[in-house]
């Protein structure tokens, strides 16, 4: 990915994850952060949380001075994107919050490079799991990527929500998986087990993490944020 360097005047980006317990899973999250920070020098980039792990978003925003905007490492739209970011954010001057990262046909594409990496494809269905939300947009977004993928594949693909007991039903024997998620926690940690006590696969795909295609798709939806700062 090629470096551009920010106008003096750039908003800050300040980047926030769900948060997690897990030290990979923030790890990962921090090496995604420093790839977006590498990637546009002079840019302000710091990252944030919304839970269960610090600085908490609704924290640290008070003390970030000038323009700002909060993109939202999530991958659909759902409570955190509508309720918690919202409220942390509430009504801080010049600050805009970005679009969520998904769906996004380079996303797509990350997952299934993470696919490639766990495993020759086949020409076998495919269940594309990601964590779960009862919003209907995310299950909208979901369905919207479970088409990219079957269009960047081949291959018949299958949403399915972690959160749902009933993820099995409907799902042909020999499927392969794909991993809807953006760093490891809770929620791989059941795909992983799903993948391999229920499914049988020797090896299930690695969450997105630091791709360069996520970092891409971050500073886009920076970008068009700061932009309506601008305005």
């Amino acid at each position: 990915m090629t470096s551009h360097p920010a106008p003096a005047n750039a908003p800050a980006l300040i980047a926030v994850a769900h948060g997690t317990r897990d030290q990979a899973g923030v790890e990962e999250i921090e090496r995604l952060v420093e790839l977006v920070r590498r990637t546009r020098p002079g840019v302000r980039v710091r990252l944030c949380w919304l839970e269960l792990a610090e600085p908490l978003l609704r924290d640290a925003l008070p003390g970030v001075l000038g323009p700002v905007v909060v993109a939202p490492l999530l991958l659909s739209t759902g409570y955190h994107v509508k309720i918690d970011i919202t409220a942390a954010v509430g009504d801080r001057p010049g600050t805009a919050v970005a679009r969520q990262l998904g769906p996004d046909p380079r996303i797509t594409a990350a997952v299934l490079d993470r696919m490639r990496l766990a495993g020759p494809l086949t020409d076998a269905d495919v269940a594309l799991f990601a964590s779960g939300s009862r919003d209907p947009e995310a299950a909208a977004d979901l369905a919207e990527v479970a088409a990219q993928l079957q269009r960047q594949t081949g291959c018949r693909v299958h949403p399915r929500f972690l959160t749902d007991e009933r993820w099995r039903e409907g799902l042909p024997e020999g499927v392969q998986v794909a991993n809807y998620l953006l760093a490891p926690g809770y929620f791989n940690d059941r795909l992983q087990a799903h993948a391999k006590t229920v499914l049988g696969l020797p090896r299930a795909p690695e969450p997105i993490g630091a791709h360069p295609a996520a970092a891409e798709v971050i500073l886009d939806r920076y970008d068009e944020a700061a932009r309506t700062l601008a305005l």
